[in-house]
């Protein structure tokens, strides 16, 4: 019997609209994570798979700030690794206010602060992950290990983002919708477009993602 149930969810802010699926397929654990943090005017919605959130200290902005993050299991000790690198980072990343700040230079800081005790506890930086922060509808992307991210501009292009290390890119307001994917997630970029327009629901059945041999998840955005 899996000892994770599958993730599902919705949620709308003033500015965009979030949606995410996170599938352990066939295996026992999922060795995704899926975080939603969404804060305006002093109130905070999270959602996260697992992990522990500290709020001593905690920073809350006035603006409007969204921050999505898809963790995923590298290589040896993929569940805790993932686990431990999204706790660590949305701990992180909640005590600034990207809006004061550029959303570059505070991603750069949590994610080193996560490698250096992630490496220290495993041995070496056993994670993926892909984030978007926003700012309102300002937005910064981020992949670190080979996490993958899809960005689509007005005009309909889809630019994908990856890396072997750990990349920061500044995307500003020139978007229209974006996808996270973790690498169990069978991205076909010809269809991305209806990955992002199908009902969530759907995007399980249609993916076959219970039957998949690996976890997969997504995260899609759509602006408003």
């Amino acid at each position: 019997m899996k000892s994770e149930a599958q993730v599902i969810g919705k949620v709308r802010s003033q500015d965009l609209s979030v949606s995410w699926v996170s599938e352990s397929g066939q295996r026992d654990i999922n060795t995704d994570r899926v975080c939603i943090l969404m804060m305006a005017n002093g109130q905070v919605r999270l959602t996260m798979q697992s992990s522990t959130i500290n709020l001593k200290g905690m920073r809350l902005t006035r603006g409007h700030v969204c921050i999505f993050s898809l963790f995923e299991g590298n290589g040896r000790n993929e569940a805790d690794a993932a686990d431990m690198a999204s706790e660590l980072f949305m701990n992180s990343v909640m005590r600034y206010d990207i809006t004061k700040k550029p959303a570059k230079d505070i991603l750069k800081k949590c994610l080193s602060k996560v490698d250096k005790k992630v490496v220290k506890k495993f041995g070496d930086a056993s994670y993926k992950a892909s984030v978007a922060a926003f700012a309102a509808k300002d937005m910064t992307a981020c992949t670190v290990n080979g996490g993958r991210l899809f960005v689509i501009s007005e005009n309909g292009k889809i630019s994908e983002l990856t890396s072997a290390g750990t990349e920061i890119s500044h995307i500003g307001t020139s978007w229209k919708n974006v996808m996270m994917a973790s690498g169990g997630y069978p991205v076909v970029t010809e269809k991305i477009k209806d990955d992002l327009n199908s009902p969530i629901t759907e995007i399980v059945s249609k993916k076959e993602l219970t039957m998949l041999p690996r976890s997969s998840s997504i995260i899609r955005v759509h602006r408003l």
